[in-house]
Formats: C-alpha cells, structure tokens, sequence
C-alpha cells in the first residue's frame, strides 16, 4: 500500500504540511476502517463532510489528513489542497506511476465485474495479483483501489465505472493502464450519458489514456468496434468474439454444462466455466485476451477460469427448499443484461420464470425498454413474468397474458414464494436500487421481510 511522508507528499501536491512531519502507510476516507499510521482524506458530498470527523480519524491513529481548509481545533498534521477528491485522484496516480504491476483496466455497460474477476482468477495463477473490490469503480473507489497496491503486486485489475461523461477519462488518467478493455456497449445511465454513441464516446477514453506501449483489447462482436478502432489509433490491439474471426475465438461447445473451447495465438483448450450464459463465455474469452496481453500462458488461462467463480448478486445459481433453481442475478440491470439473463435462464431445463424490478436511469426511452423486456421474454419462453415497479408495469404489457404486477415486494413474494417447486428456473433481475436482491434473500430463508413499498 501506498507509503511516504507526508512533507512529500505535500511537495508533490504543491501544497504546505501545517504540523509536523510523520511517515503515512496507507490512506483511508472512512474513519470506521481507518488503520493506525493511514492518512485520512477528508471527503465532501451532499450529505456527509469529512472534516466533521478529524477528531475521529486522529483517536483511531491517522497520521495526518488531506483537506479542503485547515482545522486548527485538531491536533493532527493536515494538508490543505482546495478540492479533496481531486487530491485524493492525485495522491493515486503518482502512486499508480511508482508501481511496477502490469495495470489491467475494464469498462463498459455489460460485464465488467464478471471479466474483472475471471481476468483476476488467471493472473493470480500467474503471480501476485490485486483487483478492485466489489464494484468500487468510481472516483473514489478506483483511487482507493491503486493506493492498496503494493510494490510486489505483479498484476492489478481495475474495474471502472462511468455514470456521467468525462468519468472514464478522469479514471483511465489516474490509472495509466497497460492493457485496457470496452467490454460492451448497451443502453444504461442514458439519463446522463443521451446514447448509446455517448456511452461509447465516453468509455472510449480509456483506450486513449494507456502506457506508451500498453495493448488494447477489442471485443469484434461489439457493434462500435470499429469506433474503437479509432480511439485506439496505433497502439498494439488484441481482439476477441465469439461470432466473428478474431484473435481469441470462443466456441460453446455446450451451453447447458458451460463448456467452452478458446482458439488463442497460444493454442487451443478447453474448458468448463462455473458461469451461466452465452454471454459469460463471451466474458470468459475477454479475460483471457486482457490477462495473455498482461503476461499469462495459456496453462494460467485454463486455470484461472476453471477456478473462477461468480460473484454474489450476478447469475448465482442456488436451489431453493421447494427444489427450484434460484438465478440471482440481481445486482444491477440495463435492458441488454436482461435479455443475456433470459438466454441464459432458457437454457436451463424445466420451466423458466422472471422475478424483474425496475431498471432505472433509462430516460425518456425507459417506457419502451421496459415494454421490449417484456416481450423480449415472452418470444424467448419464460412462461411466468412477476413484475414489481412503475416502470415494470410496462414490461407486464409488453409481455402480455401470463404477467403479474406486484405494487409492493411484500405483494411479489407472498404469490411467488408459494408457487415455486420443483423443475422451475426462476431468473430474480432488476437495477440496484429496485433491491431485487431482498427477493432472494427472502426466498432462501435470509430476509426476515421484504419493503412493502
């Protein structure tokens, strides 16, 4: 993790320390996981300011603090810098710049935990191997991210994220990747981002922000590849699909068990995923590309995926009491996810059933996306739809006879719950805020209730 001392780190903000020297190990924006010996970062928002808690982060043994004006009443040496969160960007890319890891960066609207944690499976065969936790992809996440790495770390594999034009851009600048990935482009934050060519446009910088001799990774089934291209320029490419010839060739040799085959500039193997869906195989021949472009053989990329496994909340196979197959891919939504969660549930043998929430943050288009869900649904074979949300009614009418709209979880869960048996396949789906995922939990006996509104 990140080391120095403070006066020197100050000189390298262009800032004055106010107090007395002190060596940092370590960096902290939360006083309740802040260690002894960490800096703490005073951090800003619309509801929370972390100057109120400088006291806090000195009792738990910060040796100094990074903040927007100097706090005189606390006796802890302090750096002031104006803007916080930009410092705090700052501080992790002169850190990212001082590391010797091979820096692996993803983005893209589809995907991006799932390759993240494949792509970190294979390089830890490889070496010692750092990934962003959970989805701590944003401006404070991914800076947090670098500033954990420490000089051993051979690899690291950062995963970001953008909700606003620009986000990409500022992130791939602090991260300076040496190999970098659009996964996808699908309709997701459009209330911000306008298009699809906006979601493109601005997830594209972080081909444009990569080391001198870093490689681009390019998915050729991705409709804006070759807008990528252009983003790309010059620069080494690697490339990957799984319908068109490329680099890296993925076949699905059976979608019920999740074999798969990899044709690679390395060879060719096979191997079983411990993940559901066409679309995961797609994920699976991106990580391979992204972790071979880093440094891996072939034998650490059948490895690697082999051992991988999906993360809670993203197509979690688990068996309920009643002996149906729970699909918890209840994390996050955007229409395209839901289609691939659909194809993947079809797949699976028996009756196929849809528990789907809200996707928000579609604009004015979320109406219709929510309508083309639904039928999207009814055309692949899901014989039951149980909705809940304003949006999801449009989704129930698109879908037509056979759909149920809940107004309330409590509503869902008490018509759902009793229905399941045996030989059913139920796909629990919706946006991160719509908290499908208390319908999961409720369902295995881990929720005590569910929101009534």
């Amino acid at each position: 993790m990140i080391q120095a001392m403070l006066s020197d780190l100050a000189r390298a903000l262009d800032r004055r320390l106010s107090g007395p020297d002190a060596e940092l190990t370590g960096l902290s924006t939360d006083t309740r996981t802040l260690k002894p010996g960490n800096l703490f970062v005073a951090l800003r928002g619309e509801s929370f300011d972390g100057h109120r808690f400088l006291a806090q982060a000195k009792a738990a043994g910060a040796v100094g603090a990074v903040v927007a004006h100097i706090e005189p009443s606390v006796d802890l040496p302090q750096i002031e810098v104006g803007n916080t969160l930009h410092a705090l960007g700052d501080i992790a890319r002169r850190w990212r710049l001082c590391l010797p890891a091979r820096v692996v960066a993803i983005t893209g609207s589809n995907g991006k935990t799932t390759v993240k944690t494949m792509t970190a499976a294979i390089l830890s065969e490889a070496g010692k191997t750092a990934a962003t936790e959970g989805s701590l992809n944003n401006e404070i996440g991914l800076p947090q991210t670098i500033c954990k790495l420490s000089e051993d770390d051979r690899f690291a594999v950062l995963e970001m994220g953008a909700g606003q034009p620009g986000d990409i851009e500022y992130l791939a600048a602090i991260g300076r990747p040496d190999v970098s990935l659009v996964n996808n482009i699908a309709p997701a934050h459009l209330e911000r981002l306008g298009s699809l060519e906006g979601i493109a446009t601005t997830k594209g910088a972080i081909y444009e922000f990569m080391q001198d001799e870093g490689i681009a990774v390019l998915n050729l089934d991705e409709p804006f590849a070759d807008y990528f291209r252009t983003r790309i320029g010059a620069r080494r490419t690697l490339t990957f699909a799984l319908q068109q010839p490329a680099d890296v060739q993925v076949q699905v040799l059976d979608a019920a068990t999740n074999r798969i085959a990899l044709q690679t500039p390395m060879g060719r193997i096979e191997l079983t995923l411990q993940f559901e869906g066409r679309h995961n195989a797609l994920n699976a021949a991106a990580a391979a590309t992204l972790a071979m472009a880093a440094g891996a053989n072939l034998k650490h990329v059948e490895s690697g995926l082999s051992k991988a496994k999906p993360v809670a909340g993203r197509l979690n196979r688990q068996r309920h009491a009643s002996g149906a197959i729970l699909l918890d891919d209840s994390y996050n939504a955007n229409p395209a996810s839901i289609k691939a969660g659909i194809d993947a549930l079809c797949l699976l043998p028996g009756e196929h059933w849809l528990a789907l929430g809200d996707v928000k943050e579609l604009g004015p288009s979320g109406p219709a996306l929510h309508a083309e869900v639904g039928r999207y649904a009814k055309a692949a074979g899901v014989q039951r739809l149980y909705a809940v949300g304003d949006l999801s009614r449009q989704t129930t009418e698109g879908y037509g006879d056979g759909a149920l709209h809940f107004d309330t979880q409590a509503a869902l869960l008490a018509a759902l719950a009793p229905a399941l048996h045996a030989g059913v396949n139920l796909l629990i789906k919706g946006s991160h805020s719509s908290a499908m995922d208390r319908i999961t939990r409720a369902l295995m006996g881990e929720e005590p209730s569910v929101h009534a509104a």
